[in-house]
């Protein structure tokens, strides 16, 4: 099944600003790993392996096709766009691994490309939070049971029930710092920590 596809190469082209001179052997690999990374936490086990088999055996029923067509090709979409600028950027040859660039136009700097893959990621996200809350609205109405029971094995990917992932520390690490006030760990060019003054 790792080889099915919710989208084609194609599909992104003509969706973003991919050019068409882009070789769909450089994108296939991050459309694999997007899907797999991203769009299988939001459906579950079941309901992914359900429309991948409905895809290589052309039986997607009408809800199925929906749920393709309007909720998972547009978050696919833009996190693979938001993959592709250090894909695209980067290859790896014999020799080790390579920038590649052209005589006629000027290279993005690291940071660029990063700020390029926020930008679509933050689209992705978009697009997913609108996919889970659809698939949480019709849960009620079986109308994709796969989703509601996604298995039970150790293996199994219980499907998320919010889109955005955002990591931020709110303390509690257990070190002696935690018990100074915010102006003692924030403020001034002073660093207190376990009693100390550094």
């Amino acid at each position: 099944m790792s080889q099915v596809l919710f989208i084609s190469v194609n599909d992104i082209k003509q969706r973003t600003g991919l050019t068409a001179n882009v070789e769909e052997k450089l994108v296939l690999p991050e459309i694999y790993t997007t899907q797999d990374m991203y769009i299988l936490p939001a459906l579950g086990t079941a309901l992914y392996e359900r429309l991948l088999a409905g895809i290589v055996a052309n039986n997607l029923n009408a809800n199925e096709q929906k749920l393709i067509d309007t909720y998972i090709t547009p978050a696919l979409v833009f996190y693979v766009m938001a993959e592709l600028p250090m894909g695209l950027s980067y290859q790896f040859y014999n020799k080790g691994v390579i920038r590649k660039s052209d005589a006629n136009a000027t290279e993005p700097s690291a940071q660029e490309l990063i700020e390029v893959s926020d930008k679509y990621r933050s689209r992705a996200e978009f697009y997913k939070d609108r996919l889970v809350r659809y698939l949480k609205e019709e849960s009620g109405k079986n109308t994709y049971p796969q989703y509601n029971t996604p298995g039970d094995r150790y293996d199994t990917v219980i499907p998320d029930r919010n889109a955005y992932r955002a990591s931020m520390w709110l303390g509690g690490s257990g070190m002696c710092c935690d018990d100074l006030t915010y102006e003692q760990k924030y403020q001034g060019n002073v660093n207190f920590c376990c009693g100390e003054q550094r």
